[in-house]
Formats: C-alpha cells, sequence, structure tokens
C-alpha cells in the first residue's frame, strides 16, 4: 500500500506540474498580449513616442502621431466582411477586444497559479523564479518570432507617417511618381544586398554538409573493390568541381543584381538632387520633399534589412535543431 509520504510527494508533483503549465500559458499569452498591445498603440497613433530632443536630432521632422492599421489587421476586417461576420464593425473594437480578453485570460490564470501553489509545501520566489526561467529559455523561438512581428508593424507605422507627411507637403503628381520610383529602386538596392548575404549563408552550409549525392548506387554496386575504389574517387572529383562550379555561378549572378541595383538607386538619388539644385522654381521639389524621400528610403532598407536577419536567424535554428 503507499504511503502517505509518498502521496504527499505525488501531489506536490502534481501540483507543480499544473503551475508549469499555467507560467508556460500566461508566457505565451504575454507575448501575444504584448502584439496586440502594438496593434492598439499603432492603431491610436501612440507606437512611436518622439520626446523634444528626439526630434531635434532627426534631420527631417515629421508627425509620429497617426492612425495605422497593419495589413495583418485589415486582413482579418477584409475576410470577416466577406464571410459576413460583423461582431466587429472596427478595427479598434476587433483589437480592443483581444486586447481585453488577453487582459483578463491573464488575471484568472494569475489567479489560479496562486491558489495552485499557495498550499504547495516549499513552494517560494525562487521555485517560481527557476520554473520561468526554464519555461522562458523553451519558448526562445516563438518570442523572437512576436519580437520580429512588432520590428516590422514599428517600421510599416514609421513609413506610413513618412508617406502622410510628403502628402501634406500638397505634393504634385510628379513628385510622388519620383518618391514612389526612389522607394522602389532603393528596395531593389537593398533586396538584391540582403540575397547575397542569405544566399552565401545557404551556400557555407552547403559546402560543409555532406551530401547523399556524393555516393553513387551504381559504382557502390561494382564487386571489383580497386575499380570501385578508382570509381569513387572519380565520381567525388567530379560532384566537387560541379558543387564549386555551382556555388560560384550562384554567387556570380547574385553580385552582379546587387551590382545593377545598387547602381540604378544611385542614379535614381543622384537625379533626384539634380532636380532639386537645378530647379529654376524651389517648389518643383523643396528640400523638405527630398530629406523625406531619402528618410523613407533609409526605413525601407532598414525593413528589408530586418526581414532578412530574421530569415538567417530562422535559417540557422533550423540547422541547430537538426
Amino acid at each position: 500500500m503507499m504511503n502517505i509520504s509518498s502521496i504527499a510527494k505525488d501531489n506536490i508533483r502534481d501540483d507543480l506540474h499544473h503551475a508549469s503549465i499555467l507560467i508556460y500559458k500566461m508566457q505565451i499569452l504575454s507575448m501575444y498580449h504584448l502584439l496586440w498591445a502594438t496593434y492598439w498603440q499603432s492603431g491610436l497613433g501612440q507606437l512611436i513616442k518622439q520626446t523634444p530632443e528626439q526630434q531635434q536630432i532627426n534631420y527631417v521632422v515629421y508627425s509620429m502621431n497617426i492612425s495605422f492599421w497593419s495589413k495583418e489587421i485589415k486582413q482579418i476586417i477584409t475576410t470577416m466582411e466577406e464571410q459576413n461576420i460583423d461582431t466587429y464593425t472596427s478595427p479598434m473594437n476587433l483589437v480592443c477586444y483581444h486586447k481585453q480578453e488577453l487582459e483578463r485570460q491573464l488575471r484568472q490564470m494569475k489567479i489560479d497559479l496562486n491558489e495552485k501553489v499557495n498550499h504547495v509545501s516549499g513552494y517560494n520566489l525562487k521555485v517560481e523564479q527557476l520554473l520561468q526561467d526554464y519555461i522562458t529559455e523553451n519558448l526562445h523561438e516563438f518570442r523572437k518570432e512576436i519580437q520580429y512581428e512588432i520590428k516590422i508593424i514599428t517600421y510599416d507605422y514609421q513609413i506610413e507617417a513618412i508617406k502622410q507627411e510628403f502628402h501634406r507637403q500638397n505634393s504634385s503628381e510628379y513628385q510622388k511618381k519620383l518618391m514612389e520610383q526612389s522607394c522602389l529602386k532603393r528596395d531593389e538596392k537593398e533586396t538584391a544586398e540582403q540575397e547575397l548575404k542569405y544566399l552565401q549563408e545557404r551556400i557555407d552550409h552547403f559546402n560543409a554538409s555532406d551530401q547523399s549525392f556524393e555516393h553513387s548506387a551504381i559504382i557502390d554496386s561494382i564487386e571489383n573493390v580497386e575499380t570501385r575504389q578508382q570509381l569513387q574517387q572519380q565520381w567525388r572529383k567530379i560532384i566537387e568541381q560541379a558543387k564549386g562550379d555551382f556555388c560560384m555561378l550562384s554567387l556570380k549572378i547574385a553580385e552582379d543584381q546587387r551590382s545593377r541595383a545598387e547602381l540604378n538607386y544611385d542614379n535614381q538619388v543622384n537625379k533626384m538632387y539634380s532636380i532639386h539644385d537645378n530647379a529654376s522654381d524651389f517648389t518643383i521639389l523643396p528640400l523638405k520633399m527630398v530629406d523625406l524621400i531619402s528618410e523613407h528610403c533609409q526605413m525601407i532598407g532598414e525593413l528589408i534589412q530586418s526581414v532578412y536577419n530574421y530569415k538567417i536567424e530562422c535559417f540557422r535554428l533550423k540547422l541547430k535543431n537538426g
């Protein structure tokens, strides 16, 4: 018969298991709440708050107080409209509901956790911190994903703020076209640059890894040992040469694309400054517009860098996890 001590230990183990599950769920919900709070701040126009000191540092000033809904929120609203679901009448209603629901669930889980651990013998802040640290470590990938999504939302918010400031300058169709072309060229330049970087990362892994095609089933089936070994050596040399040629060709194509995109962007920038400097009428392309276009291009570059940095991080993590 199981003694009282064994029963007590089993109960403590079960309580700690349930507490761990609650802590795990709370960390998940906290990260989702951070994401939905970001949507909410973006919709309110409070995602990026500049102090007067920061405004003085920036060479181009534009208002960050804009209402902006990310493409994820717009997609949810569009899908609901297509399905004739009218639960939420606006993006703000949708975001507020999810944000408040997450807050309600977190409050309830906090109550449940306190009730669960209050009667667990030996449970203290140190034990809880150990559980928190262990769970945090195992949620590293998920946390990185949420942080990445928030970073993208923040860049999109800032880019939209620049666009709105540009339109507030009573920009003409010609000026809008110039901005569009400049941003497109910067997008192409940065994408080509980051694609080359990402390609190099994959090639480095490809060259370092053992590939199954380095062995030939036909050669392995040859019974004569000497003949089989000679053919295997020749086969490996051919494969190594082919791998090297393939990698060099891939890099050459990517480098050429990068060089062309960089030249096209540089030409576009020179064209923009030439229009500004040589215009007989300063209203053709005012300096404020030039600064806004440059800032817009800068943000596009940083956004694309963030996207590819995350792709490379995910690629490395996938290799690490097998």
